[in-house]
């Protein structure tokens, strides 16, 4: 289907190899729709609303969220490069990433319980003050991705590599690492480990 931007409110569409970079959808409204192959670089997204919306092997490079609603939204086989997703409206905000490759996007201050990443890869991502609850970061690389003072109680980081977390500054109550990466969890502390004995 091809994009009519004279239509400002978008229900049920089926979008293929649409190209939305730089432009500018503020206000507009997506219900119920599938972007496949779709690429959104430099995009404005200003009071914008998705609603249970999906979007499938897309680039989301750059993209300016501010005030936008992103509800029930899955990114799947997706590229998303410098998003401030902390800009978007935060009470409304439902998410799920599934093997995607997120890189230096921002998650502070937003409630992301029970949100998955599974299988994703996000590199200099940031959680700063993030409620993760239950999130699930199984199988995700995490690559100088930070966390500071976010909630992680019975988060999943099974088979998860190559994160970098305090204790210290984080709730991880209950939350489930496997064996082999949860050494990891030491290295903020001054200690030295012996794996000859």
């Amino acid at each position: 289907m091809i994009f009519n931007n004279t239509e400002r409110n978008q229900e049920d569409k089926f979008f293929t190899s649409e190209d939305f970079s730089s432009l500018s959808l503020v206000g507009y409204s997506f219900y119920n729709c599938t972007f496949e192959r779709c690429i959104f670089i430099n995009s404005t997204l200003i009071d914008t609303k998705f609603y249970s919306c999906v979007f499938n092997e897309r680039n989301w490079s750059f993209v300016t969220v501010k005030d936008s609603l992103l509800q029930d939204i899955m990114f799947n086989e997706c590229k998303l490069v410098g998003i401030d997703f902390y800009k978007v409206n935060k009470i409304f905000f439902n998410v799920t990433f599934k093997q995607s490759n997120l890189l230096n996007c921002n998650f502070s201050d937003l409630n992301m319980k029970k949100t998955s990443f599974t299988g994703s890869r996000l590199k200099e991502c940031i959680f700063k003050n993030t409620q993760l609850e239950e999130a699930d970061f199984t199988n995700t690389d995490l690559p100088e991705s930070v966390f500071r003072n976010c909630n992680l109680t019975k988060a999943n980081f099974g088979c998860a590599k190559n994160y970098s977390l305090d204790i210290s500054v984080n709730n991880v109550k209950k939350a489930q690492f496997s064996y082999r990466e949860v050494m990891c969890l030491l290295k903020y502390f001054d200690i030295i480990i012996n794996y000859k004995q």
